[in-house]
């Protein structure tokens, strides 16, 4: 986390259109999805007359283990029709959500979370089936500084 304390937060995120792709894969497979479906939906909604409106997101349903079963895309905006191929447009709804911003390499997100985890447990929050990224910095450069937005919607929320 280069050294800096993560901060969390309970906001009100509301829900957006995302077009994405959906698999469950291993999770030593999970850079290579990431590569290879990204530039994918990219090129779809261009195509279906759409316009890329944010940075990229992981979605994660469920609890991952040995597989993960995740979306990768991109918040959307304009008349987006769902392409063809396996890109799906949907609504990712939004509601109470804790959120902070991992600083560092994706190897060390799992650092912020095990602080978050037990930051929600002591305020008696309780997380939704699903949780998101969002890659916030390009993965160039220097990798201490990139940000990675964390969103937990929190059930009932």
């Amino acid at each position: 986390m280069s050294g800096e304390k993560v901060e969390f937060e309970v906001v009100e995120v509301p829900s957006e259109t995302v077009a994405q792709v959906r698999h469950v894969l291993p999770m030593s497979d999970l850079r290579q999805f990431f590569d290879e479906n990204l530039p994918k939906v990219v090129e779809d909604v261009s195509v279906a007359g759409g316009r890329i409106a944010g940075p990229p997101y992981g979605w994660y349903h469920g609890e991952p283990g040995e597989s993960v079963d995740v979306a990768v895309g991109f918040p959307v905006a304009g008349d987006v029709h769902t392409p063809e191929g396996g890109v799906t447009v949907t609504e990712r709804p939004g509601g109470r959500c804790v959120v902070g911003v991992h600083v560092g390499p994706y190897d060390t997100l799992q650092e912020t979370y095990a602080v978050l985890m037990p930051w929600m447990a002591e305020r008696g929050l309780v997380p939704r089936e699903d949780m998101w990224e969002e890659y916030v910095s390009e993965p160039t450069g220097d990798s201490s500084t990139w940000r990675t937005r964390i969103v937990v919607p929190l059930a009932g929320g």
